[in-house]
């Protein structure tokens, strides 16, 4: 499977597990709709941040491979 399979089931397992999670902490929340609402939103900025964060140190990583191969190419 190629780089870019790899990350599109990964993508798709993170999204799904964030998901889940929600919903999950959503029904089982012994506080206030609002207090959950502002953790979760909390909770999913975090983890938006966390894959952006991700992808852009991907990003430099393959943008290295791509070089060193077009370096060696030549």
């Amino acid at each position: 499977m190629g780089v870019i399979g790899k990350a599109l089931r990964f993508t798709i397992g993170l999204t799904l597990g964030v998901g889940i999670g929600a919903v999950a902490a959503m029904l089982l929340a012994p506080q206030s709709g609002k207090t959950t609402q502002e953790q979760l939103q909390k909770r999913v900025d975090e983890i938006v941040n966390a894959g952006k964060a991700a992808q852009r140190e991907r990003e430099k990583e393959l943008q290295e491979y791509w070089a060193q191969q077009v370096e060696a190419k030549t």
